[in-house]
């Protein structure tokens, strides 16, 4: 009875890794296609949530930090009706194995000097819920136009999770954030 049981666990346990995505988990994280989202043809970011009248394009040449000839920045305008809010969201569908643990990395820079009240927030999957790790324009030491790198870990909890990055601003100014070399990787330790 003993070994039927074993042999029992032994398949649930091939059965759950045979059915964890294959490829990368993230798509064009160095927005290296040179596609501006949304689009067909290989890229998978959405952008959406766009508060007053934000917009957003590619930008060259990408982070000093090893990044490629292109990086996504968000132009954020406040609206006649936002209150000085501005800010837009850039997300993806995650190619995860539930229960795995994942690192991420975001290069990110404030543009203008304008960048007072400004955020760009990380979101990823946490347990039932949506884990975050917030960065301000007010980074201690930080100089508008430098490139800075953030980051956390999360345990995945399907095989397709949301991943996203907020662009927000509540100074009323005119804001550019980028964000470049977007990683996502397996992640041996505990995500917790």
């Amino acid at each position: 009875m003993r070994s039927m049981l074993v042999l029992s666990a032994l398949g649930n346990l091939a059965l759950s890794i045979a059915t964890c995505p294959t490829g990368p988990v993230i798509k064009d994280g160095g927005f290296e296609s040179g596609v501006t989202p949304p689009t067909s043809g290989g890229n998978s970011w959405i952008v959406d949530s766009f508060i007053g009248a934000s917009t957003y394009s590619l930008t060259s040449p990408g982070s000093t930090n090893n990044g490629g000839q292109y990086a996504f920045t968000a132009i954020l305008y406040p609206g006649p009706y936002s209150n000085g809010l501005s800010g837009d969201t850039l997300k993806q569908t995650l190619k995860t194995c539930a229960g795995h643990n994942y690192s991420i990395t975001v290069d990110y820079k404030f543009d203008t000097a304008a960048s007072g009240n400004c955020a760009v927030s990380i979101r990823y999957p946490y347990k039932t819920t949506t884990g975050s790790v917030t960065t301000g324009s007010g980074v201690a030491g930080g100089t508008a136009g430098n490139w800075y790198t953030t980051g956390s870990t999360f345990q995945a909890v399907s095989s397709a999770d949301p991943f996203s990055i907020v662009f927000s601003c509540s100074n009323g100014a005119n804001d550019r954030i980028s964000v470049d070399n977007v990683k996502i990787a397996p992640y041996a330790g505990n995500a917790f």
